[in-house]
């Protein structure tokens, strides 16, 4: 099914709680770069991956977007962005809640079965609205990404290195010993 509207932006106000975007710092990052993304670009992209009326409502389309901006932008598993969206107010503004959840905002398994929706092709979707925000905020300028530098760490798993690079020249540096 379609993923459920974002509550944020309805007039229909809580009398007894107090909305996130009254509470926060006007200028924290998280703040200016929820208010500069272009959340329907999201819904235009994505909303077509989607069945109406057919199985349970999806998620948020801002919940799984946000989520997987904080989860690489931190550098964090799923689980752990998951987890810190109870605690922080600055995340769940950016993931578009109007007031303070105490909850979780859904299974970290569900952020993987999202992207598998998505594909890479969705996630690099993620990234270029990302660095369009910025340019629309002026925070980015085109001369600064004209070349991007990519860290890829490589980690020891179950014995084997991770990429096959790294194992040649091990094989080379165990040969010459």
């Amino acid at each position: 099914m379609k993923p459920a509207e974002s509550s944020q932006g309805q007039e229909q106000g809580d009398l007894y709680r107090s909305r996130l975007s009254w509470l926060l710092d006007q200028s924290h990052p998280l703040k200016v770069l929820a208010e500069a993304i272009d959340w329907e670009f999201f819904e235009r992209e994505f909303g077509p991956l989607y069945v109406e009326k057919k199985g349970r409502p999806g998620l948020p389309m801002r919940l799984l977007v946000g989520l997987h901006y904080l989860k690489h932008l931190y550098d964090v598993s799923d689980e752990r962005v998951v987890a810190g969206f109870v605690e922080n107010p600055y995340w769940q503004y950016f993931c578009g809640e109007e007031f303070f959840v105490h909850e979780l905002p859904c299974d970290p398994t569900s952020l993987v079965k999202w992207r598998k929706r998505i594909g890479p092709g969705g996630m690099e979707k993620l990234l270029a609205e990302t660095i369009a925000a910025a340019q629309r905020r002026q925070a980015l300028k085109p001369s600064e990404i004209r070349r991007v530098n990519v860290e890829t760490t490589v980690r020891r798993v179950t014995g084997a290195w991770a990429s096959a690079r790294y194992r040649s020249k091990a094989a080379t540096r165990t040969r010459s010993n």
